[in-house]
């Protein structure tokens, strides 16, 4: 198991993130979605491949959170294998490219987000099939390295349904074995994590977490400070 730093959110998952398991980690914008792939990344102590589609990564900030943490910022930035794709081509490319690259040094594979680029592309059966091949190259990483991946993954507003959904969500639920769900609660800087599944805990568990300058901690439990989630 790979720790997120966070007591409660390490217990709603059992243990941490699974070795050998994709995990989606979805929500709107500024629900903390990078700020909790760089702090898993960053406590893992191995090598870190992160794929950034979005420009979120931040030396910056992945600093902050080291001092705050009592590491040292130029070892921590330098464990981490920065890949930024500009568009989708590019990001089948770097993906596939990883079997190249991971070996036994590498703790953790991040993909932030999966989605970004595949959203603004014409929709067409090719650009499904290649996320869909783009989720089997990692999941076989995940498999043959016994490493989790955290696959973070953008929103879309569901007419039908009424609700926020995941973006490709029917594709990445068939190879994401645990999904968790970050939101915004009313409160400020408070968020929610909801286990939407999990391949071994029950699902519907949550944990509110909040945003500091040590990256993502554990929130309030109390449903007086922590009224109702942003739907």
């Amino acid at each position: 198991m790979l720790t997120t730093g966070i007591e409660s959110l390490d217990e709603l998952l059992g243990g941490g993130f699974s070795p050998g398991v994709l995990t989606q980690v979805y929500g709107s914008f500024a629900t903390g979605k990078t700020t909790l792939a760089m702090q898993t990344g960053l406590l893992s102590k191995g090598k870190v491949a992160y794929v950034d589609t979005e420009g979120g990564f931040s030396p910056e900030r992945l600093t902050q959170i080291s001092r705050a943490r009592g590491l040292d910022p130029g070892e921590s930035l330098s464990r981490f294998l920065l890949f930024t794709p500009m568009d989708f081509k590019e990001q089948r490319r770097v993906i596939g490219g990883l079997k190249k690259i991971v070996n036994r040094e590498f703790s953790l594979v991040v993909v932030d987000s999966i989605t970004a680029h595949y959203r603004v592309e014409e929709p067409h059966r090719s650009l499904t099939r290649n996320l869909g091949r783009q989720l089997q190259v990692l999941l076989w990483l995940a498999k043959k390295h016994d490493i989790p991946i955290i696959i973070a993954n953008q929103v879309h507003y569901d007419s039908r349904a009424g609700k926020m959904k995941p973006v490709a969500g029917h594709i990445l639920n068939y190879r994401c074995k645990d999904v968790l769900r970050l939101e915004k609660a009313n409160t400020q800087g408070i968020r929610v994590a909801i286990l939407e599944r999990h391949h071994l805990r029950p699902e519907g568990g949550m944990v509110y977490l909040k945003i500091t300058e040590k990256g993502i901690e554990g929130g309030s439990t109390d449903g007086e400070k922590v009224p109702n989630v942003k739907n």
